[in-house]
């Protein structure tokens, strides 16, 4: 399966594309300017590098959330017009699996390296979206589907704890924004080579590879794609409170 993944989670975004879980090309953008700018120019470069080697694509995978409200709509919004316009599937991924799968210091089962993962992304407010991955769940591709899309919402105070439960731990790596952890935890957080859209690839390969029907139940339409936000907006949180 040739598959174009997009996320724009953050600030920043990234792109690949994949066979399988074979990376081909992937890139950052948005970072000289800004993402929603950015992405058009990278979206034609991907497009045309996949043309220039007779690569076909069979889908588009995308990060729906948790993470930045603006920046979940720029790659939501391109995955669907593009989906749209070259009749593909869309595989909706979670964010924070996309972030661990790329944070896993190897992948592989049974080697050597962190056998879990905690993510966490900035939510503001005093608020963190947290998630705990296992490598076995992240890599077997009859187990992903379980926990591709888990997240929630907690308390920067439970954040910290569970920061702290796991900091010493030999068997547990920490991922995400660099915000949201003291300076000691962040010298930890080193930059990993692939990029965030390559871990969306990643688990969209294996939600493709371990679904039982035809088409994998993983499809979407891309009209029903939506942004998994998991809390309101400053500005429905005002208005609600009218």
């Amino acid at each position: 399966m040739i598959q174009l993944a997009l996320e724009t989670t953050g600030t920043n975004g990234s792109l690949a594309v994949l066979d399988g879980k074979s990376v081909l090309w992937d890139c950052r953008f948005g970072v000289l300017r800004r993402t929603a700018a950015d992405i058009a120019c990278q979206l034609d470069t991907s497009l045309r590098w996949c043309e220039d080697r007779g690569l076909s694509l069979d889908a588009i995978s995308v990060a729906v959330g948790p993470g930045s409200f603006t920046g979940l709509r720029i790659a939501i919004t391109t995955a669907k017009t593009l989906a749209y316009a070259l009749a593909l599937p869309v595989i909706p991924v979670g964010s924070l699996a996309a972030i661990a799968a790329v944070n896993l210091p190897d992948r592989q089962l049974g080697e050597s390296g962190a056998a879990n993962v905690l993510v966490g992304l900035n939510a503001y407010r005093r608020q963190v979206f947290a998630a705990e991955f296992s490598r076995e769940e992240l890599c077997r591709d009859n187990l992903i589907h379980h926990c591709h899309d888990r997240a929630e919402v907690v308390s920067r105070q439970d954040w910290d704890l569970r920061v702290a439960d796991k900091l010493d731990r030999s068997d547990w790596a920490i991922a995400g924004d660099r915000s949201i952890v003291s300076d000691q935890v962040a010298e930890t957080l080193h930059p990993v080579e692939p990029c965030d859209a390559v871990g969306v690839g990643w688990v969209a390969a294996g939600l493709v590879a371990g679904s039982t029907s035809q088409p994998p139940a993983c499809y979407a339409d891309p009209f029903s794609l939506a942004a998994r936000y998991l809390k309101l907006s400053a500005a429905e949180e005002k208005a609600a409170s009218r």
